[in-house]
């Protein structure tokens, strides 16, 4: 799974689209109010985006892991994503 293309949109939101089709628009309001995100308070930052062909990244030290955001536009867990569905064999 790879960012193919994102895109800053108002009011911290951003376009991202993956190589398998999946697009869609994920809010990172949330994001920058704190901890190391919150260096992309100022929009202009936050506009600096960009995908490095694996993920969404502001700089070589800020980026996202592209499976939250994929997980996130699909409405599940990351976990949902990465474990195969299993079938137990009962006794």
């Amino acid at each position: 799974m790879k960012v193919i293309s994102v895109n800053a949109l108002h009011d911290y939101k951003l376009q991202v689209t993956f190589d398998d089709g999946v697009s869609g628009i994920i809010d990172l309001k949330g994001f920058v109010e704190n901890g190391i995100f919150s260096v992309l308070q100022k929009e202009s930052s936050f506009n600096k985006v960009y995908t490095n062909g694996y993920s969404v990244a502001w700089s070589d030290e800020l980026e996202i892991d592209p499976l939250a955001i994929y997980a996130e536009l699909l409405n599940k867990k990351p976990e949902d994503i990465l474990l195969p569905n299993f079938k137990y064999a009962t006794n």
